[in-house]
């Protein structure tokens, strides 16, 4: 069915009327209501019986504004100078309450029969202005944070991003249309963004987490912190774009980072700590069976033989009172051996390093001067390989050698010919360096004594020495963050080696 002519004119203007979201009221030249829509009687709430025959100005314009409009309608009606007619103004209007809101209002007049009358279209401006308000608040809130703020449409096209994230991301001028967020992501993380953070806030409202940008200016990789949500129309519910809030976690990550080289570095020395102290009980379990026998020994033997050199004495026998004190004296040697010994084991344990760079040929040229009135009568052919330069204590890394040197000039003393080699060699992160000698070895069955306190696998009667040469090289090593080794062939010779930092 189709209309034509008046009536469907009619119709149509009648429904416009009723349907009509906007107040649509007429009045004519009187000031006198004559058309009351729907939407006027919700906004004003006056229904359209109370409100028709009434005038315009005493029903909803306020008290300040009503002779205004009343000489504007007349300087109209005299001159029809369309001052505000067929113009869409502000102004405000008033409720049957007696509140005054904002409105916008346009006047489209028209004659009629001999008389003029007004229709007037009027719209509440208060819960746009309430929302200008809103947008006003949030703006000031953006710009005011220190967070990079943006909004972005459904295709993540950039709307807006605050005064902070253009300084984050270093991005000045204006911004390019089809500009998205992932332009300035990290390449390595913008599949990361697409594919995981985009559609969970799409799925489920929200997503969060770390990820890096790019400054536009420098090319500096910026760790942040992000959360994206969901925006959507708080009338439909319908999603219209996305927000993001965007924090630089740089800063944070660098403290991060120094507190995990931190906390690794206590590990680190708590386990050394723990190590030193395993050491150092082993060392005190030693000085203990030391003590208890290593030490008691000759201290019986001065006892016993002082009590025979004095029957001897006063049986007046002096061939046995000579050998008897012989002994005493010899037992009376061992223990200050021992003593000595153990303070040199003590001193490496305890004194304080000094790092500096120190030349292991020069030290190994010292060592072998020291040695040299020792072997004058001997042969013996040293090897000197090319040596480093580490970082140690100078002293202590020279007690060392010492030991070690000295070792090897002292077992080889049956040899015709001693050979005494010394040699180098980078592993990594290590220096490896080891004495090797043709002297007379060991049983590698027993290898692992040799560092322990007051250990020895030959009889003193065969070579001097009180078994802490070797756990003083141990100690002295492993403070340095290095290890010990030996092996050997009964016979044949042994090679002690020990491991720097390079």
């Amino acid at each position: 069915m189709s209309y034509s002519g008046p009536l469907s004119q009619v119709v149509l203007a009648s429904a416009v009327l009723q349907a009509s979201l906007d107040c649509i009221i007429a009045i004519d030249q009187d000031n006198v209501i004559v058309e009351w829509n729907p939407a006027a009687e919700r906004t004003f709430s006056y229904t359209r019986q109370e409100a028709l025959g009434q005038p315009l100005s005493q029903l909803i314009i306020p008290p300040a504004y009503r002779a205004a409009h009343e000489r504007g309608l007349q300087r109209y009606l005299a001159t029809r100078i369309p001052h505000l007619v067929n113009h869409r103004v502000q102004i405000e209007a008033q409720r049957r309450s007696g509140e005054i809101f904002p409105c916008e209002i346009v006047f489209h007049p028209l004659d009629f029969g001999g008389r003029t009358y007004f229709a007037a279209y009027l719209r509440d401006l208060t819960e746009q202005r309430r929302l200008d308000r809103e947008r006003t608040r949030l703006a000031l809130v953006a710009e005011a944070s220190t967070d990079l703020i943006a909004f972005s449409d459904l295709d993540n096209r950039l709307m807006y991003v605050n005064g902070a994230g253009r300084r984050l991301i270093g991005y000045t001028h204006d911004l390019p249309v089809d500009l998205t967020m992932a332009d300035f992501v990290h390449p390595d993380d913008r599949r990361h963004l697409i594919d995981e953070a985009w559609p969970q806030a799409r799925d489920t409202g929200s997503w969060q987490g770390e990820m890096r940008m790019i400054h536009q200016e420098t090319g500096e990789a910026i760790a942040v912190h992000r959360t994206i949500f969901m925006v959507t129309d708080p009338t439909t519910a319908t999603p219209i774009g996305y927000a993001t809030v965007t924090r630089d976690i740089t800063e944070r990550k660098r403290i991060e980072h120094e507190r995990l080289i931190w906390q690794a570095e206590l590990e680190r020395q708590v386990a050394e700590r723990t190590e030193e102290l395993k050491v150092l009980n082993a060392e005190l379990d030693a000085f203990s069976y030391s003590v208890s026998h290593d030490l008691r020994a000759p201290i019986r033997h001065v006892a016993s033989f002082a009590a025979l050199l004095s029957r001897a004495l006063g049986a007046n026998d002096p061939v046995k009172a000579a050998r008897h004190l012989e002994v005493i004296v010899q037992a009376a040697s061992r223990m200050d051996a021992l003593v000595a010994g153990l303070l040199t084991l003590a001193q490496s344990s305890r004194t304080q390093l000094s790092r500096s760079s120190v030349d292991l040929a020069a030290l190994v040229g010292q060592v072998r001067t020291d040695l040299e009135p020792e072997l004058e009568e001997r042969q013996v052919h040293w090897n000197i390989g090319a040596l480093p330069t580490v970082q140690g204590d100078e002293v202590l890394l020279r007690q060392v050698l010492w030991n070690l040197l000295s070792n090897a000039a002292k077992y080889t003393q049956t040899r015709p010919e001693a050979s005494v080699t010394v040699q180098a060699r980078r592993e990594g992160k290590e220096w490896m360096v080891e004495v090797r000698d043709n002297g007379v070895g060991f049983n590698p069955q027993y290898g692992d004594r040799l560092f322990k306190v007051f250990q020895r696998l030959h009889a003193t009667d065969e070579f001097e020495g009180v078994g802490v040469g070797l756990a003083t090289v141990q100690r002295i090593v492993l403070r340095h963050g290095g290890r010990v080794w030996a092996t050997a062939v009964p016979g044949e010779g042994a090679t002690f080696g020990f491991s720097l930092p390079a």
